[in-house]
């Protein structure tokens, strides 16, 4: 017992030293150039805030709207109503490791719907392939704003080839292993309608965190073109992929694209972007509060074995 407990531990100080350390960074950033931080936050009005948040909690709900169809592909889902409460959960816990995200969903809905829940290894794979299809979109955009991140012209080429090789992979698992119950969480990819209500979805992510990221680097001063607000939205996915979790991996992406233009103005955009993210998952999370208590009160058992109808 002592060793897993060793095990462990080494596992949650790995998970967390990505985090800690754009922490740090942050940190000193804000110890050595806080006032300059401060005056470049002021800059940003109410409405900003208020339109940025807003966006935040839109992905959010899209995101949440992806594991409905992504669930939906594998037939006798869990209802929305634990769908979405589920989703809220591992988005606060994702905010400082998304590798937590999909455990946390699947014990939650195991938690308000035991029948129709997927397990933890499906949930991971049902994430991965929505993962997969951001994927595409994002090598996509590496492409388009190369220029901006000034990137050799083979790192482009390699991040498509990436993308398409994994998806081809996905595929290549869900046909030859489709007897393991794990690998049904891929079966969006092979279902055209779900996979086209993703891939829509995705879109509609990614054009609300590119947006909202134009809106806080120009609200801070640093008058971005869209490319560079694709760029750093880019940066802060690469970012959190290396076990940063997307808060630090948002609070650093605009010091990578930005820092040598003002260091002030980007560590002030990537606190304001990772702040109205974590009051986005706080609100989503507030919101599903009380749906999460309604449902543990009025679940029903259902049969072993008996298909239910689903919202």
């Amino acid at each position: 017992m002592s060793g897993t407990g060793g095990r462990n531990l080494r596992r949650s100080l790995i998970g967390l030293a990505g985090p800690l350390a754009l922490l740090a960074v942050m940190a000193y950033e804000l110890v050595h150039h806080g006032g300059a931080i401060r005056h470049a936050a002021d800059r940003t009005s109410a409405t900003t805030l208020v339109v940025v948040t807003l966006l935040a909690l839109a992905t959010l709900l899209a995101r949440s709207e992806a594991a409905v169809a992504c669930l939906s592909a594998m037939g006798n889902r869990a209802s929305r109503l634990d769908i979405h409460p589920a989703s809220a959960a591992a988005f606060v816990v994702s905010m400082l490791n998304h590798y937590l995200a999909s455990p946390v969903r699947a014990t939650v809905l195991k938690r308000l719907d035991r029948g129709r829940a997927p397990t933890i290894p499906q949930m991971i794979m049902v994430d991965a392939s929505t993962y997969l299809i951001e994927g595409v979109l994002a090598a996509v955009l590496i492409v388009v704003s190369a220029s901006a991140l000034k990137l050799q012209w083979w790192m482009p080429v390699l991040a498509v080839v990436g993308a398409a090789a994994a998806l081809a992979v996905a595929l290549t698992m869900r046909r030859r292993f489709e007897r393991y119950v794990a690998v049904r969480g891929l079966e969006m990819l092979a279902h055209s309608r779900q996979r086209l209500v993703v891939l829509v979805l995705c879109l509609l992510i990614f054009a609300g965190q590119i947006g909202r990221t134009l809106l806080v680097l120009r609200a801070t001063g640093l008058h971005p073109s869209l490319l560079q607000a694709a760029a750093t939205f880019v940066a802060g996915g690469v970012l959190s992929a290396f076990l940063a979790g997307p808060a630090a991996g948002t609070a650093g992406a605009p010091l990578i694209i930005f820092g040598h233009r003002s260091i002030a103005a980007a560590a002030a955009a990537g606190l304001i972007l990772s702040i109205t993210a974590l009051l986005a998952a706080a609100l989503y999370a507030i919101a599903c509060g009380p749906i999460v208590v309604w449902r543990l009160r009025h679940r029903e058992p259902a049969p072993e074995g008996a298909p239910r109808a689903v919202s």
